[in-house]
């Protein structure tokens, strides 16, 4: 897996395939996928800030287990966001 993605190329990716920004008040970032409900909770990330490695692998866990993107596909994203 990768080290080098911005917050700002995952929000994107995740805005693409149909997550949307939730409100909140706390110092986090939801996402939902509509249909579903499936939440996404990532820390307040500053757009240009470096995912943390775990965070990565959770998104790409709650991405596979709902259907949503395979653990491949996720995988050729950071490849393709990799420097």
């Amino acid at each position: 897996m990768v080290r080098e993605v911005q917050f700002a190329e995952l929000e994107q990716l995740l805005l693409d395939i149909g997550f949307a920004a939730v409100q909140t008040t706390g110092s986090q970032k939801v996402y939902e996928y509509p249909s579903s409900g499936t939440l996404i909770v990532l820390p307040d990330y500053e757009q240009q800030a470096y995912v943390r490695i775990v965070h990565l692998v959770a998104v790409r866990r709650i991405l596979s287990e709902n259907g949503l993107m395979d653990s491949d596909k996720f995988n050729l994203f950071l490849s393709k966001v990799a420097i």
